[in-house]
């Protein structure tokens, strides 16, 4: 366990990710002299970090330890061979990874609602955060997103109760394992389990096991909250020391949606409780598995002690998380939309939910490959079937080849070629510039295109939507 009281120095490396970021100004919250570094030192988080008094410098370099910091944080993205890292090691500094940061300064004490899954996670998480402060409760909560109810991702909060997504991804370069571990959760949320992070987990078998290691850990006197309809949930469910409830869609669920009323504004559905209907409810984002995620938050928000009416205006009111399905503009009846999609499950949902939403008009998908999984081939046959909901298909560039790390290299082109075969218009553009002149000739009135990715994407989105903006000016 790490004891560490302000005003010592804690030093962060890597700091400008949104996870790092965050817990940078947690800790100087909380009365910590902070400092960072990281190798792109670029707005909005630096910004951000500078107006907290974070003193952030770029590139890495052994005299930032010069004084030695107190402790010194390491983001999972740093490897062997940082000079910083070097040194710490060199001149053995206390030094730790960032859910062990957490878990120590703003975890123990509290009661964690934890949130995991494959998909879900930020969008749940933030969702819970937004019900329980509605509903009174003052959460702590660190979201891997940017939350549109709150002005940032973090809150220390004075209440009792602590939200937190609980990532699979590994911890740090010394600790090859989930951060999830780490988060002692009350209330656990498991939304679904599927194969990802091909760079870290072998197989699906992998992931599988640090879920049930994870189970392990909840005490009894604690709840799983677990989604239906996901055969990998349901063999966790038979060894959970707590109280099990089901949330989905499917009948026997003990938190079920039904009578669902679709809209371009969101969903109106009766939300039941092992069968007793407990009133409408209004969900303003759209997809079955936004709907899933509602259920989810719902139910933590119930094992917490809030009301029906209370969570039934906190989820009336929830604006959703920055690129989860966020419309960033309409310009001449052309919809744009900002998704962080990156999963094929989750490329599928997305569109599907969006397919109902807006029935007429072309749907058009423009995907990034930015994952460490998508620059290898393991889910190229799984994407022909992901994107059948979109009308018109741009695959752009594999940003970091070298993330394939010897797999066999993820094809834009041969998934577009395979997309053709299907019968789809699918083109393979590696060029930002090549996608706006492609889409500035096509896309027409009506038409709804989302960007899809969990990286910078070349900035496309915010550029065509000022094309368009100046396009309509124009006329």
């Amino acid at each position: 366990m790490i004891q560490l009281r302000p005003p010592a120095h804690i030093h962060l490396i890597a700091v400008c990710g949104t996870a790092m970021g965050s817990l940078a100004g947690m800790l100087r919250e909380r009365g910590f002299r902070v400092t960072g570094s990281d190798a792109h030192v670029y707005p909005p988080m630096s910004t951000f970090l500078e107006e907290l008094g974070i003193q952030v410098l770029s590139g890495f370099d052994a005299a930032r330890l010069d004084p030695a910091p107190d402790l010194v944080v390491v983001g999972n993205a740093i490897s062997r061979g940082n000079p910083e890292v070097e040194a710490a090691l060199e001149r053995r500094l206390p030094y730790a990874s960032l859910p062990e940061v957490v878990r120590d300064f703003f975890l123990r004490g509290k009661r964690p609602v934890v949130v995991t899954g494959t998909h879900g996670k930020t969008t749940t998480t933030a969702m819970i955060a937004h019900l329980l402060r509605q509903g009174g409760r003052d959460p702590g909560f660190l979201v891997a997103g940017l939350p549109r109810n709150f002005p940032r991702p973090f809150c220390l909060g004075r209440g009792d109760f602590f939200v937190i997504e609980g990532d699979e991804y590994d911890s740090a370069f010394f600790a090859k394992h989930a951060k999830f571990f780490y988060y002692l959760p009350e209330i656990l949320i498991i939304n679904n389990i599927e194969f990802d992070h091909a760079d870290i987990y072998e197989d699906l078998a992998a992931i599988e096991k640090a879920f049930r290691q994870l189970v392990n850990i909840l005490p009894r006197n604690g709840l799983l909250l677990a989604g239906t309809a996901d055969p990998a949930v349901e063999k966790l469910l038979p060894n959970s020391p707590a109280p099990v409830q089901k949330f989905g869609l499917e009948p026997g669920a003990h938190w079920q949606a039904v009578h669902v009323e679709l809209s371009p504004e969101g969903q109106d559905f009766t939300l039941c409780r092992q069968g007793e209907e407990l009133g409408r409810f209004f969900l303003p984002l759209s997809g079955a598995h936004n709907l899933r995620n509602a259920l989810a938050a719902l139910g933590a928000g119930f094992a917490v002690g809030l009301a029906a009416d209370q969570l039934r205006e906190g989820l009336r009111s929830f604006q959703g998380v920055r690129r989860r399905q966020e419309k960033i503009g309409a310009v001449g009846d052309i919809t744009l939309i900002d998704d962080f999609a990156h999963h094929p499950t989750a490329v599928e949902k997305t569109l599907e939910g969006l397919r109902q939403a807006y029935p007429q008009g072309a749907l058009w998908a423009i995907f990034e490959p930015a994952s460490a999984s998508n620059a290898r081939t393991v889910f190229e046959a799984q994407y022909l079937k992901a994107f059948a909901a979109a009308d018109r298909v741009v695959i752009g560039k594999v940003p970091r080849p070298e993330r394939a790390r010897g797999d066999p290299p993820f094809s834009g082109e041969r998934l577009a070629q395979g997309l053709r075969c299907q019968g789809r218009d699918a083109w393979h553009l590696p060029e930002t510039a090549q996608i706006l002149e492609h889409l500035a000739a096509r896309v027409r009135p009506g038409d709804v295109v989302v960007f899809m990715s969990n990286g910078g994407f070349g900035d496309v989105q915010r550029r065509f939507l000022e094309l368009l903006q100046k396009r309509h000016e124009a006329q």
